[in-house]
């Protein structure tokens, strides 16, 4: 998979949170201030595929970024659930929140999978090839 279509799609999983939200709250399952909890991991995970596009583009890779990758969705998975019994009390999964914190833990372990499969590809670092004219590498 090119590095491209990768962070690509790595954006596209991020804004997944925040949509499912929307739709949780359209339905009347959760509250409007329930939005600004999906677009925190959002916002976080359409910077960083943002970043490595920019990397693409300048012909350069930030060598942190696919720990970067690997790390927000553990993250994720390991706040969400800590953050909304505090939010939430007692009723943390009630009223619709069970489903949205099986959703979120999902879209995590597979950012997560994603990521590392990335990673362990060595793809990260393919696009300098391609600069250098080097495509046997990639």
């Amino acid at each position: 998979m090119s590095n491209k279509k990768f962070y690509f799609v790595y954006i596209c999983i991020g804004l997944l949170y925040l949509i499912i939200k929307l739709v949780f709250v359209s339905f009347g399952y959760l509250h409007l201030g329930a939005i600004s909890h999906g677009l925190v991991p959002a916002v976080f995970m359409t910077i960083a595929g943002l970043i490595g596009l920019y990397g693409i583009q300048r012909g350069e890779p930030f060598k942190w970024l696919p720990s970067v990758l690997i790390a927000l969705p553990a993250l994720v998975f390991i706040i969400t659930p800590p953050f909304m019994f505090w939010k939430q009390g007692e009723e943390w999964l009630t009223q619709g929140r069970l489903p949205v914190l099986i959703i979120y833990e999902v879209l995590a372990v597979v950012q997560f999978v994603y990521s590392l499969r990335q990673r362990k590809s060595g793809r990260h670092y393919c696009h300098i090839a391609t600069v250098q004219n080097d495509e046997r590498s990639c």
